[in-house]
């Protein structure tokens, strides 16, 4: 019985069982490619339009992973034009760009002329609510007058990306599937004003940092257009009492639309197939946990992401620190997890040390936080005592040294 469970815990059980369940996407994403391709040199007497504009953008705090995507996209050529938009970069950077990818084309997106509110960030660091994204899609789109592909700066492709190319061609939209599906992160007011069908509230959700648009296709400009009027209104695309977990801001407008309006037929799934790997951040390091329940924690958790969220993830398997604010959060991390990185825990008091006593994965843990002194605890690895007034700045020095394995009291 024993053997049974964790058997069906295990990675590995998990990652044969979801492959069993997006098997039909892989059929259908290969006889898409198939098709798109037949139609391509029936039409168009080739294998795919070569005419197509890429288009990014960075703030300062994502300027090192642009970089990272700029060199990679230079060294695959599957564009014509790239295009970066200055959301907030420093000189030095922009001139980095200038200096070092001559080709690319920068543009500075003008704030001044959108709603306020796309100008603001939130108390976790995101600027907008991504609502300038949708901005950029279309204004490059007009400009061009052909076919358009945002990618996030976290992006990378490889060699199949061309099949990429060989779908737009044809479908004249692109956008793989992301995690979860539309009632679960798409806020409920937002569905209502957008009239989207509620038998269709369980379709997955698509990749808001990955998508490509065609000018000359009717029917692509109407959905680039409609994306960028609706995110435009803050009530829509940042709506009162929505949170990062109901709510996926210019991705969740996205994926109503391209279902509500259906107008490409069935789009290609697994990002895999297509040489995308998203969230690809070159330093970000550092997964925190908490637990909302602690005034305290739930600050400091949206102080350290605010301050330094360019080296942070909100995803734990891309982390090589996980900072649990709270010591009950060890219930939530797979052990997996617990097993392959640096492991610091918060400790408040006495309680806190005889709960990871009983907890066997407390071995884990390799550093400890403790905030009173007169805590007794027979602790085994590395102890720090700090003050619950101790700067966000400090405890990112502390963070650093540990990461460098450099810790010291």
């Amino acid at each position: 019985m024993m053997n049974s469970k964790k058997i069906i815990n295990s990675t590995k059980y998990k990652k044969f069982i979801k492959f069993i369940f997006e098997i039909p996407y892989y059929i259908g994403d290969i006889s898409v490619i198939i098709v798109s391709l037949i139609k391509n040199l029936l039409t168009i007497n080739k294998a795919f339009d070569k005419d197509i504009v890429i288009v990014t953008g960075s703030d300062s705090m994502f300027a090192e992973t642009l970089f990272q995507l700029l060199a990679n996209l230079e060294s695959k050529k599957f564009h014509e034009s790239l295009i970066v938009y200055d959301l907030g970069m420093n000189n030095e950077q922009i001139q980095y760009i200038k200096s070092e990818h001559p080709s690319v084309t920068i543009e500075e997106f003008k704030f001044e002329s959108y709603p306020d509110f796309i100008s603001k960030r939130d108390t976790h660091g995101t600027l907008g609510a991504y609502a300038w994204k949708p901005n950029i899609v279309y204004e490059t789109l007009k400009k061009y007058k052909k076919k358009v592909i945002w990618l996030d700066s976290a992006n990378l492709i490889n060699w199949r990306f061309i099949f990429v190319l060989i779908v737009l061609t044809n479908k004249k939209f692109f956008s793989p599937i992301s995690a979860g599906n539309i009632s679960d992160y798409t806020f409920k007011d937002t569905i209502e004003e957008i009239d989207y069908p509620r038998n269709k509230l369980n379709k997955r959700n698509l990749t808001g940092g990955f998508n490509g648009f065609d000018w000359n296709d009717e029917n692509s400009r109407k959905i680039a257009e409609m994306w960028r009027d609706l995110s435009n209104k803050e009530e829509l695309i940042l709506p009162k009492k929505s949170t990062k977990f109901n709510h996926r801001w210019d991705q969740s407008i996205l994926t109503l639309l391209i279902y509500k309006y259906n107008f490409f037929g069935y789009l290609p799934k697994i990002k895999k197939i297509f040489g995308i790997k998203v969230n690809q951040n070159p330093r970000q390091d550092f997964f925190l946990l908490n637990s909302e329940e602690n005034l305290f924690t739930s600050e400091l958790y949206f102080e350290w992401y605010k301050n330094f969220k360019n080296i942070s993830t909100k995803t734990i398997k891309y982390s090589k620190i996980i900072w649990m604010l709270d010591s009950k959060c060890i219930l939530k991390i797979p052990k997996k997890y617990l097993k392959s990185r640096k492991v610091i825990c918060n400790i408040f008091n006495t309680e806190d040390v005889l709960f990871l006593l009983e907890n066997t994965s407390n071995k884990y843990i390799d550093a400890y936080f403790i905030y009173d002194k007169n805590i007794k605890h027979n602790l085994q690895k590395q102890i720090i005592y700090l003050e619950e007034n101790t700067s966000i700045k400090k405890y990112s020095e502390i963070l650093m040294n540990l990461n460098t394995k450099k810790l010291t009291d």
